[in-house]
């Protein structure tokens, strides 16, 4: 049921199961049976369960399951959070920090703006204008429950504030320096008890990540002691040289390249593949005694997409940016080696998120199997859904309906939301947390299975 929950609720549902009425549940419920029915149709040895590509994406998926484990057992169910700690950092939540802010490039040019701020005596605002020949200087405002890097949410919430404060330079996760003056603050007081409840919610919660968050990467720390990871030089401006452009795609390339895979089109290979056969043989770096060739880095990118640390670079930041995100490849394999020899593969949870995912593949391949046998000329998916899918899934729901249990009495207690929502992981391989809803079938009729009695 649970499965049912996530999968109906995180991901976006066609418009003919959208809402949360009974009988558009009913038709979610069938879908997703349908997608298990479609997986099994496919079989235990088809071609795509054959490709070695699929297989590196379903070992990395279970992977960063295992990952996502091992910081929940090893860190976050550590954390014993203190009621005073809680408190004082409740107190300082309802603020809202309005603020004027300086980034640099390196300490170097921070250290010159502070200096120069203790001997001229001159005012925040004024120095910016005199170094920089800007008249307005940045300003923002920000909040307890704002998605800012924790050095800088620690900076704001940790003390009381006061107006005209300068808080920096605080060194942030991309490498860059940032000044910050406090211009005031707007407070908004929880009132009711279930605000205050929320508020008191939200901050243990916060405090929990963090704590967790220092945890973990102390427990990572000590995972790659003594591991120090040397590139080849050559090897390594070559493959830059390569990939840049691939990462470095415009805004609306980018949003193009989501809406593919988002709605399950062709993507057509460029041209990095061609080109990295030239340096396939080459050692990219050496890491604990082993050489990686260019080949092995392929191999385990298939599994492990790169998490670069910034959002935004520049051409000229993209080598120093490119390297950070094979470090932290390579930090995550060792880390999921020890989530195997603590025996998480074969713990529930990552064995039915991988199955989910496996499901979800052989499902849409079975579909483009059975559908590629006819000469459909009309786009539109739901037309497709009722002329070709509805009697083909029905079909399967007899051949299978031994194998099929409902039980009926847990499934009329679940409430359905018609929000749209598509929820996506910050700072994993593979961020997209639920597969696409399947659009298999407008059947609100569950006449097929057997009903679990509990």
């Amino acid at each position: 049921m649970n499965e049912f929950i996530r999968r109906a609720e995180y991901t976006i549902r066609p418009p003919y199961c959208s809402r949360d009425n009974y009988i558009h549940k009913k038709v979610a419920l069938n879908s997703l049976i349908a997608e298990k029915l479609l997986a099994l149709e496919a079989g235990a040895n088809n071609e795509l369960i054959q490709n070695k590509e699929f297989q590196a994406y379903l070992r990395g998926r279970k992977e960063q399951t295992m990952r996502q484990l091992l910081y929940n057992n090893v860190a976050y169910k550590k954390v014993v959070l203190d009621t005073n700690d809680v408190k004082k950092k409740y107190i300082l939540a309802g603020r809202e920090y309005k603020s004027s802010y300086i980034s640099f490039d390196d300490s170097n040019r921070v250290n010159i703006f502070v200096d120069e701020l203790k001997k001229t005596g001159m005012s925040f605002e004024k120095l910016f204008q005199n170094i920089f020949g800007v008249e307005q200087i940045p300003k923002k405002n920000v909040k307890w429950n704002d998605q800012n890097e924790p050095v800088i949410h620690d900076a704001l919430f940790s003390e009381p504030l006061k107006v005209g404060q300068l808080i920096g330079p605080i060194r942030s996760e991309d490498g860059r320096f940032l000044l910050m003056k406090i211009k005031g603050w707007d407070n908004h007081v929880a009132i009711s008890n279930q605000d205050i409840k929320t508020r008191w919610n939200d901050v243990s919660d916060k405090l929990r990540k963090k704590y967790a968050a220092e945890i973990y990467s102390k427990f990572a720390a000590n995972v790659m002691k003594e591991k120090e990871v040397n590139f080849s030089r050559d090897t390594f401006y070559k493959l830059v040289e390569i990939v840049a452009p691939h990462y470095l795609k415009s805004a609306q390339e980018t949003k193009e390249e989501f809406n593919n895979v988002f709605w399950n089109k062709e993507i057509t290979p460029d041209s990095i593949e061609t080109n990295i056969e030239e340096l396939i043989s080459y050692p990219l770096l050496q890491i604990d005694g082993e050489v990686w060739t260019v080949e092995k880095f392929r191999n385990e990118l298939r599994a492990h997409p790169l998490v670069f640390r910034k959002r935004r670079f520049s051409k000229k930041e993209f080598p120093e940016q490119y390297k950070l995100a094979i470090v932290d490849l390579i930090r995550d394999k060792y880390l999921a080696e020890k989530a195997y020899q603590m025996g998480y593969d074969k713990a529930t949870v990552v064995e039915r998120n991988t199955k989910m995912w496996e499901e979800n593949f052989l499902s849409l391949y079975q579909k483009n199997k059975y559908l590629s046998s006819f000469d459909i000329k009309d786009k539109n998916y739901i037309k497709v859904i009722k002329e070709y899918l509805d009697d083909y899934v029905d079909s399967l729901q007899v051949v299978y309906n031994d194998k099929i249990e409902i039980n009926t009495d847990e499934f009329e207690k679940i409430k359905l939301t018609n929000i749209d929502m598509f929820v996506v992981q910050k700072n994993v391989p593979f961020p997209i947390m639920m597969p696409g809803f399947p659009l298999l079938t407008t059947d609100n009729k569950l006449d097929y299975g057997k009903k679990v009695i509990d």
